[in-house]
C-alpha cells in the first residue's frame, strides 16, 4: 500500500471540516498525560485499563482526562495493535479510517476498561467529545439535587448508534442505567455486541423505535419517569445538504467520517430535532428531570434557546465543549423543577456576546475575604459602619412586628390571615388618630376667657363653632392642598378636595362669603365691620406645586398602545440603521507574515462580515499571487489545500477569533493595547446617496460597488493587518513577536494593561 504524502492534521483539526458528511475524531481527540509508566508485553487482545473503580472518589481522574495532548508513542507501546496504525514518524493518519478506529478503541481500552466493536460504514464516535458531554451531564444533576453526588441515576440515550458510547461511558463513571434507542437495524445489533463485551446487561436496555415514534418512550417501556434524557442529533435536513456541504470544502478532510445517511440526516436538522424533543417534554414535563441535547452549530443553539424561552422555560443551562484548537460543540439543557444548576454549569460561554442566550444568573458575590488575611478586622470595619436615621427604613417595619408577635403558635392559614386584618386595621386607625390630633392642634381656637381680647360674637355662632369642632372630630382625616380656614367653612360650598383648581377654590369661596361665612370669621377675628380687611391680610392659600415639570399620564389601553407602537418603530428603525451600518463595505489593506511582511493585498469586507471570511478571501489572494513561490515550487497548490482555519488574522498583537464580526468591533469602538482601536472604522450609517451600502440596505436599488480606492480603510497601514499560518503560530509562538501577541478577550481591558515577560518584569513596549 503505498505511503499516503497529506501528514497528519494533529490535533487542531475541525471535526468534518473536510470533504466527509460529519465529525471525525482527530480534531476531538486530546489524551491525558499517562498516569502510570509504559506496560510493555501486553498480550495482543488490547491494553490494560488504567482507570480507578467507577464512583465520586473517581471524579478526579475523569476530570482530569484529555486535558493535555497525547503522546501517540506512549499508547503505542501501551497497545500493539495501536502500534501497527502508527506512522514511523509518531504521526497518525487521520484521514485512515482504520487509524481513527483503532485509535477510539485504543483509548476506550486504557482510560475506561471498554471494549468496542464497530462496523466500517457507521460512525466513530470521537471519545474526548463524547466524555465532556458525560462530564457536564455530571455536573447538572449534581447541582439540582438535595441528595449526595454519585446517586443511582437511569437515563435515556436517543440514537445511541453502533458504539452506544454514552450508556458505556456513563455506566463506567457512575452507578447508572440507560435505555437506550436506535432505529437503525445495524447499529442496534453492534450495540448489543458492545453491551455484552463489557458485561452491562443488566444496566443498559436497548430498545428499537421507528422514526414516526416519539422520542421518550416512558410509556411503551413502561417507565414511570426518568432522571434525564441525553442526545447527539443529525446536523443535516437532507442528502443534499449533507453533500452540498462536502463539496464547499476548500479541501480533502482531515479526518475520515464513515457515517451512514441514518446517522447523517433527518427532517429538520438537528433544530427540527431538538424542538421535537421540545414539544414531547412540554407534555411529560417533570417526569424527566433534565432535557438534554448536545449541538454541532452555534446557530442551532440560539434557536432553540429563543424556543424555550417562548415556551415559558427558563431554568435552563448551556455550555460550550472545547476540544483541541479548533473543534467545539454546544450541549442545551432544560427542566421544569424548581432546583436551578451551579453558575458555571448554567453559565458555561464565557464570552459577553453570548450573554444573551444564557440563562440569568441566580447568585451574587456580596463579600470576597482572602484565605491569607483575618477576617476580624473586616468584621470589625462592618460593625463600626454608623446605622443613621432609619430614613429609608420601610414603612411597614411596625406592621412586620406586630405580625411577628401576634401570630406566634398559629397553625391554620385562615387565623394567619384573621390575625393580620387585625392588626393592618389597628394601624391605620392609629395613623387616622394621630393625623387628626395634629391637625386639631394646629387649628383650635385659643380660649378668650383666659385672655383679655373680648369676644363679640355671638352666642349662637359659639355653640355652633363648638358643634362643627366636634363633628370634625368624628370626620375621617382628608388630605387637602387647601388652608385650614376652607375646613372650617359651611358644607354648602366650603368642603373642597384637593382635585379641583385654584380658581374654582376662589368662587366657591366668594359664594360662601355671601351665605354667612364672613359672619362666622368675623366672630372668630373681632369685628364684624372688618372681615374685608381682615380677608385682604389673610395669607394667600397654598397652590399646588407648579415647578414640577413631568405629569404623569394616566395609563389607559390606548396611551399603553400608542407606547407599544412607538416602540416598535424605533426598534425598527434601529434594525434598518443597523442593517445599513452591516451592508457598508471596506476595505483592509494586510500582509502575510512567516516571520516577514510578505505583501498581501486589500481585501474587500462588508462590515458585518465574519473574520473568517476575511481570511477565505486573503487566502485566494494568496494563491492568486503565489505567495511563498521562493519557498515551494507548487505554491499555488499548496494554498489551494489550505483552509480558512489553517489561518490566523492578527490586528497589531490580538489575535481575532474566526467567530466575530467587524461590527462587534466597530459599534463597541474596542481597544487594545496602547490604547489603539482594533477596528477604526465608523460606526455611522452611510448616507442614502453616498454609495453603494444604504441602497442595499434598504433593497431598493443596486448600484455598481464604488471603488476599491475609494472605500474605507483603504489608505491603512497594511503591516497592523497580519495574516498567519497557524501551525507557523504554533512553532514560533516563543519567539518575538509571536510570543507577545494573545487571544483577544471582550472582557478584558486592555487600554491600561501592562504587559509582562514570565518573569515578572515589564516590557518596554507594554504600553
Amino acid at each position: 500500500m503505498a505511503e499516503k504524502k497529506r501528514k497528519a492534521p494533529g490535533w487542531t483539526a475541525e471535526a468534518g471540516s473536510g470533504a466527509g458528511t460529519g465529525p471525525g475524531i482527530g480534531a476531538d481527540v486530546q489524551a491525558a498525560a499517562p498516569l502510570g509508566g509504559p506496560q510493555a508485553g501486553l498480550p495482543n487482545p488490547g491494553a490494560q485499563p488504567r482507570r480507578p473503580a467507577p464512583g465520586v472518589h473517581a471524579d478526579g481522574y475523569f476530570r482530569r482526562l484529555y486535558s493535555a495532548e497525547p503522546d501517540f508513542k506512549q499508547l503505542a507501546k501501551q497497545d500493539p495493535r495501536f502500534a501497527a496504525v502508527l506512522q514511523d514518524n509518531g504521526q497518525l493518519d487521520f484521514g485512515d479510517p482504520a487509524a481513527t478506529m483503532q485509535l477510539t478503541k485504543t483509548l476506550l481500552q486504557i482510560d475506561f476498561g471498554l471494549k468496542l466493536e464497530l462496523p466500517h460504514d457507521r460512525l466513530c464516535p470521537p471519545v474526548p467529545n463524547r466524555h465532556n458531554y458525560i462530564l457536564w451531564l455530571k455536573d447538572l444533576m449534581d447541582t439540582t439535587s438535595y441528595e449526595q453526588p454519585g446517586r443511582k441515576l437511569c437515563g435515556l440515550d436517543v440514537g445511541t448508534g453502533a458504539s452506544c458510547i454514552y450508556p458505556l461511558l456513563g455506566t463506567v463513571q457512575r452507578p447508572w442505567c440507560f435505555l437506550a434507542t436506535d432505529i437503525d437495524a445495524q447499529n442496534l445489533d453492534y450495540a448489543k455486541r458492545n453491551i455484552q463485551l463489557n458485561g452491562l446487561e443488566d444496566r443498559i436496555r436497548l430498545l428499537e423505535r421507528k422514526p414516526e415514534d416519539a422520542l421518550v418512550p416512558l410509556d411503551e417501556s413502561g417507565v414511570q419517569s426518568i432522571d434525564f434524557v441525553m442526545m447527539n442529533p443529525p446536523f443535516y435536513t437532507s442528502e443534499d445538504e449533507m453533500l452540498s456541504s462536502a463539496r464547499k470544502k476548500s479541501r480533502p478532510p482531515m479526518s475520515a467520517c464513515t457515517g451512514a445517511p441514518v446517522e447523517m440526516v433527518c427532517e429538520g436538522g438537528e433544530v427540527g430535532h431538538v424542538g421535537r424533543l421540545l414539544r414531547e417534554s412540554l407534555v411529560l414535563r417533570d417526569r424527566i428531570q433534565w432535557y438534554t441535547s448536545m449541538l454541532g452549530k452555534l446557530t442551532s443553539l440560539e434557536v432553540l434557546v429563543e424556543q424555550l424561552r417562548e415556551n415559558g422555560i427558563d431554568n435552563y443551562a448551556v455550555t460550550e465543549f472545547v476540544q483541541g484548537n479548533k473543534t467545539r460543540r454546544w450541549a442545551l439543557g432544560w427542566s421544569f423543577g424548581p432546583m436551578r444548576p451551579a453558575e458555571r454549569v448554567a453559565r458555561g460561554m464565557k464570552a459577553n456576546i453570548w450573554k444573551k442566550i444564557l440563562p440569568r444568573s441566580v447568585t451574587m458575590e456580596l463579600l470576597v475575604l482572602s484565605p491569607d488575611k483575618p477576617v476580624g478586622p473586616v468584621v470589625a470595619r462592618i460593625n463600626d459602619v454608623p446605622s443613621g436615621p432609619a430614613r429609608f427604613t420601610a414603612q411597614n417595619k411596625s406592621t412586620h412586628e406586630r405580625l411577628s408577635t401576634n401570630t406566634v403558635g398559629l397553625v391554620a392559614l385562615s387565623d394567619f390571615r384573621k390575625r393580620r386584618a387585625e392588626v393592618l386595621e389597628q394601624q391605620e386607625r392609629e395613623a387616622r388618630e394621630a393625623a387628626l390630633a395634629a391637625r386639631t392642634s394646629a387649628t383650635s381656637t385659643p380660649d378668650r376667657s383666659l385672655t383679655a381680647t373680648p369676644n363679640n360674637a355671638s352666642a349662637e355662632s359659639s355653640e355652633a363653632e363648638r358643634q362643627r369642632a366636634k363633628k370634625k372630630k368624628r370626620t375621617k382625616a382628608l388630605v387637602s392642598f387647601g388652608g385650614d380656614e376652607e375646613e372650617e367653612e359651611d358644607s354648602s360650598g366650603s368642603q373642597l378636595t384637593a382635585a379641583r383648581g385654584l380658581q374654582k377654590k376662589k368662587e366657591e369661596g366668594k359664594e360662601s362669603d355671601k351665605d354667612g361665612g364672613e359672619a362666622n370669621r368675623a366672630g372668630a377675628t373681632g369685628t364684624e365691620s372688618s372681615s374685608g380687611d381682615d380677608k385682604e391680610k389673610r395669607p394667600a392659600k397654598v397652590p399646588v406645586n407648579t415647578s414640577v415639570g413631568i405629569v404623569p399620564r394616566a395609563l389607559t389601553k390606548a396611551a399603553l398602545r400608542r407606547e407599544a407602537a412607538e416602540r416598535e418603530a424605533l426598534r425598527k428603525e434601529f434594525l434598518l440603521l443597523q442593517a445599513a451600518v452591516k451592508a457598508t463595505e471596506i476595505a483592509i489593506p494586510f500582509v502575510f507574515y512567516d516571520g516577514t511582511n510578505i505583501p498581501g493585498g486589500v481585501v474587500r469586507v462588508k462590515k458585518g462580515d465574519f473574520v473568517w471570511l476575511f481570511l477565505d478571501k486573503s487566502r485566494k489572494v494568496g494563491a492568486q499571487l503565489g505567495v511563498g513561490a521562493d519557498k515551494s515550487a507548487n505554491a499555488r497548490r499548496d494554498w489551494a489545500r489550505v483552509s480558512v482555519d489553517d489561518l490566523l488574522l492578527v490586528r497589531g498583537t490580538m489575535i481575532i477569533p474566526h467567530h466575530y464580526d467587524f461590527y462587534f468591533f466597530i459599534i463597541n469602538k474596542t481597544v487594545g493595547p496602547g490604547n489603539k482601536r482594533l477596528f477604526d472604522y465608523s460606526a455611522e450609517a452611510p448616507s442614502t446617496g453616498s454609495g453603494q451600502a444604504g441602497a442595499d440596505a434598504a433593497g431598493t436599488v443596486n448600484r455598481a460597488p464604488p471603488p476599491l480606492s475609494e472605500l474605507e480603510g483603504a489608505s491603512d497601514d497594511p503591516t497592523f493587518t497580519k495574516v498567519v499560518d497557524r501551525r507557523w503560530f504554533q512553532r514560533n509562538k516563543h519567539i518575538y513577536p509571536a510570543n507577545v501577541w494573545q487571544e483577544f478577550d471582550p472582557e478584558k481591558d486592555y487600554s491600561k494593561e501592562i504587559r509582562r515577560d514570565p518573569g515578572g518584569n515589564a516590557l518596554f513596549f507594554s504600553k
